[in-house]
C-alpha cells in the first residue's frame, strides 16, 4: 500500500512517512516513522526518556570518612536520635562474632556464629523479628527466603568509621534489642 492509500485508509496516517525494509536507523526493519507532528490523540513511536529525578543521589558521593567534621556531627545526631526513637537497649559490652549474610547499602544482616551465647532478650527479639518478616513475606506473596531463624539487623551507621563490610565478612559486634527486634552495633572486621 502506497502514502496515498494510507492517508486514505487511516486520517492519522498523514503524519507519517513509509520506509521500505532496507531503511537506516535504529532496528531498521522499516514500517511506520512519526514525521514532525502526530495527529491529536495519536502518540509519538520515538521520543527522548526522560532521566528520573530525585532520589539518594549517587554521582558525587563522598565517603563518610571524608566528610567535613561538622556535616559528621549531623550525621551522627540523627542516628542517635533515631535509635533513641525506636527505644534501642544495649545488651552488654560483650563482643560476639557472626559472618554478614547480606549487605544492602544502608543495612544487612549478621549470622552470629554462636546464637546460644546472646542474652536471653536478643534470642527472643530474634525468633520475633523473623516470624514478622516471614509473615510479611507471605502476606505480600513474596516467597520465603528471609534468612530462617538466627539473624540480626545490622545498620551501616552501626559499623566502625572507615570500615566496610560485605557478604561473607567475619565481623564482631554487640547486640542490642529495640522496638523492631534485634540488631548489631559497634560492628567492626575481625
Amino acid at each position: 500500500m502506497g502514502a496515498q492509500g494510507l492517508e486514505a485508509s487511516h486520517p492519522a496516517a498523514r503524519d507519517f512517512a513509509i520506509m521500505g525494509p532496507k531503511a537506516s536507523g535504529k532496528g531498521g526493519k522499516g514500517g511506520l516513522l512519526p514525521t514532525a507532528k502526530a495527529a491529536p490523540g495519536v502518540q509519538k513511536s520515538h521520543t527522548k526518556k526522560k532521566k528520573r529525578g530525585g532520589g539518594g543521589g549517587g554521582g558525587n558521593r563522598v565517603p563518610y570518612a571524608e566528610l567535613p567534621e561538622e556535616r559528621k556531627q549531623k550525621i551522627r545526631a540523627r542516628h542517635e536520635a533515631r535509635t533513641v526513637k525506636e527505644g534501642r537497649v544495649e545488651a552488654g559490652a560483650v563482643f560476639y562474632t557472626g559472618t554478614v549474610v547480606a549487605r544492602g547499602r544502608q543495612h544487612g544482616w549478621v549470622k552470629p556464629l554462636q546464637p546460644f551465647k546472646l542474652p536471653k532478650a536478643v534470642q527472643t527479639k530474634m525468633k520475633e523479628m523473623t516470624a514478622e518478616k516471614k509473615a510479611k513475606a507471605l502476606e505480600n506473596g513474596m516467597p520465603d527466603n528471609f534468612e530462617a531463624a538466627g539473624v540480626i539487623y545490622m545498620r551501616m551507621s552501626d559499623v566502625a568509621e572507615g570500615v566496610k563490610v560485605d557478604a561473607g565478612d567475619t565481623v564482631q559486634f554487640r547486640a542490642y534489642t529495640d522496638a523492631f527486634g534485634a540488631g548489631a552495633c559497634d560492628v567492626f572486621k575481625e
